[in-house]
């Protein structure tokens, strides 16, 4: 028996169900949204996962929190919401250590720090571009003149932009993530515990998330990324990830930007013709 959890318009979610339903797995689903809400009860003196008068006893689990429903609603209820169901079977999974899920060992440590993940990719020799985590807002100045450098912010969420002058000249009111700017080709590269998938992202977009004309190739992973993207994604504890690379226009190499513990995946594995989803499956259910 396979548990999923998460938001029920949640597109990545719904690839995995789809592609478990059709190969004859056994599923069942803790969805929330628009379908409804499960009765969920856990007992923990008991530790009995209930979903009405239905108990749930899953071999292996695989959780996303909802983003869809804010996204559409843009109502901060139902993020916090999502947090707290999140939150709920993530603290189920942790004290079922018998149930098979991606990431156990990270699942107590929280969300990815993007700026310590930035050093720990220097550690293991994967190259990163030159990177301020500043609110200087005189210094962001200076460097968007240039046109050359890019933002985004400390905690993900959010599309990267080029840095822009703001015309302050002390400091804002949070530090962000100031980056030389990139260029084509980008890849993203999916760790699959010892499976890895690499894509081209070819886009015309500063950030292909915000062009519909995206196209996505699949492609072999360099070793090189796969042994260093090993050791940093093993030393975060994570075995199911995804991280992106841009090319730095002076040498042509790829550059390190993010790891991301909970990728989307559904348009990556339509590129890869379902092979993503199944060796996620072949790994849950082995």
């Amino acid at each position: 028996m396979l548990l999923l959890a998460g938001g029920d318009t949640d597109p990545h979610l719904l690839r995995l169900l789809k592609q478990a339903v059709r190969r004859g797995v056994a599923v069942d689903t803790l969805l929330t949204g628009q379908s409804g809400l499960p009765r969920l009860c856990w007992d923990i003196k008991a530790h009995r996962l209930l979903d009405g008068e239905r108990v749930l006893t899953p071999q292996a689990s695989f959780i996303r929190q909802d983003v869809f429903t804010f996204l559409r609603s843009r109502n901060q209820q139902d993020q916090a919401i999502a947090r707290e169901w999140y939150t709920s079977i993530v603290g189920w999974l942790q004290a079922s250590p018998d149930v098979k899920v991606f990431n156990r060992e990270f699942l107590s440590r929280g969300a990815v720090n993007k700026p310590y993940v930035l050093h720990l990719a220097l550690q293991v020799g994967l190259a990163v571009a030159d990177t301020l985590i500043t609110n200087d807002a005189s210094l962001m100045d200076e460097l968007a003149a240039t046109q050359g450098w890019v933002s985004k912010p400390v905690t993900g969420g959010a599309h990267c932009e080029a840095l822009s002058v703001s015309g302050w000249t002390g400091a804002l009111s949070h530090p962000q993530i100031v980056q030389r700017k990139l260029q084509q080709p980008e890849m993203r590269v999916f760790r699959v515990c010892e499976q890895w998938f690499g894509f081209w992202v070819i886009s015309d977009a500063l950030d292909y998330r915000t062009s519909s004309a995206t196209r996505l190739e699949s492609t072999l992973v360099p070793l090189e990324i796969q042994e260093k993207l090993g050791q940093l994604s093993t030393q975060l504890g994570l075995n199911f990830a995804a991280a992106d690379f841009k090319t730095d226009p002076e040498t042509g190499r790829l550059q390190f930007l993010e790891i991301n513990s909970n990728p989307m995946f559904a348009g990556f594995d339509q590129a890869a013709g379902g092979a993503l989803c199944d060796a996620m499956l072949d790994w849950l259910l082995s």
